[in-house]
């Protein structure tokens, strides 16, 4: 801030500091004019009929001489914000009051936003399987929503009480009070409280808005991983959600391929040899089934004819009946009715020869 500036702020304060000190000599001034008044009118007018017109004009000289004082504030107010913008180059950091020669300052430091929750379109299919996860995200993004409100009105709050303590503080000073009793005026302690407290809520909002922005981001991810593309056909979909195989596709379905269409809802369409189950389902467009190399309860273990536990002319299909904590992939298949630990099949569990077909109407996020 160059010179020049600096005085202009200087004279911009002092004006206010002058008109502050008027409107106080006003305030007195009227005062003995409300008297003088009130007395001159007990005397021509015993009766008391005049008193209604009296109080009228008593108000409107009350209310000039305040609007004299506000304008006081308010120029003060515009220096204020006017040597801040000018010193100030980075984000907002709060309001740091410092106008007393170096004396005490009060610093109270802002919530850290969390950034605004990413928008993703999950589609018009949500299975039943998954609705109760995508009702728990439903949730969340109110809360969230309801967080950031509550960021808001706590920043305002302190804005608020930061506002009116520079301005006491300013008025406290122009009446000639010293700087130290200024500081500990318990009007002035009053507003640091407020600000402090109104700074520690917007915090805590920040910090519980930050926890639903990572759950919010992590159960998308998991929505997203299960839904159908924008290729996809939700009337096909949920006509197989429920549902069951049909009877030719038993019928003409065995060993690995037969395991899994008895127990999931398949298309006569992806039931071919088990190693192009992942080739159909990516030609198959209508039914929305994504490929991954991560399992998830539901999904279909589709293995390649060289891989060590596949058949080498069909290659294997099984259903992964769930994913433990520690990451075990537990699955069954024509040779396992009960859930399996596939690691201790093969040593093989990752790689080009191992593939995971999510299939939106059955698979779980």
């Amino acid at each position: 801030m160059n010179d020049v500036v600096s005085v202009r702020l200087q004279d911009l304060r002092s004006a206010a500091i002058e008109m502050s000190r008027s409107a106080d000599s006003l305030r007195l001034a009227a005062e003995r004019i409300h008297a003088e008044v009130g007395g001159l009118a007990a005397q021509v007018d015993p009766s008391g009929s005049s008193a209604f017109a009296m109080l009228a004009h008593s108000g409107r000289l009350d209310t000039l001489i305040e609007s004299v004082a506000g304008l006081a504030s308010q120029l003060s107010r515009a220096a204020d914000d006017l040597e801040s913008a000018g010193r100030w180059h980075g984000p907002p950091l709060g309001i740091l009051w410092d106008r007393l020669g170096g004396g005490a300052r009060i610093s109270v430091r802002p919530p850290e936003m969390p950034a605004a929750a990413p928008a993703y379109t999950l589609g018009s299919y949500i299975s039943h399987a998954n609705r109760p996860l995508y009702d728990q995200l439903l949730a969340d993004q109110a809360d969230l929503a309801e967080r950031r409100a509550q960021i808001a009105e706590a920043e305002a709050a302190r804005t608020a009480a930061l506002d009116e303590r520079a301005a006491l503080l300013n008025r406290l000073v122009a009446y000639g009070t010293p700087e130290a009793a200024a500081l500990n005026d318990p009007r002035v302690r009053s507003l640091e409280a407020a600000a402090e407290t109104a700074a520690h809520d917007a915090e805590q909002a920040a910090d519980q808005a930050g926890i639903l922005e990572q759950r919010i981001e992590g159960t998308t991810q998991r929505l997203l991983a299960v839904t159908p593309p924008d290729a996809a056909d939700p009337a096909v979909i949920r006509s197989l959600e429920g549902g069951q195989s049909e009877s030719y596709v038993l019928a003409n379905t065995r060993d690995c391929v037969n395991y899994v269409a008895s127990r999931v809802p398949i298309p006569g369409e992806l039931a071919a040899n088990a190693h192009l189950w992942d080739e159909r389902a990516a030609e198959l467009s209508q039914f929305g089934i994504r490929t991954s190399d991560t399992p998830l309860a539901g999904s279909i273990l589709v293995l390649e004819t060289d891989h060590p536990y596949a058949d080498d002319r069909y290659g294997h299909v099984a259903l992964v009946e769930y994913v433990d904590s520690a990451g075990g992939v537990w699955i069954t298949d024509n040779t396992h009715a009960q859930p399996v630990r596939f690691d201790t099949l093969t040593s093989e569990t990752s790689g080009d020869r191992v593939k995971y077909l999510y299939l939106p109407w059955y698979t779980k996020a």
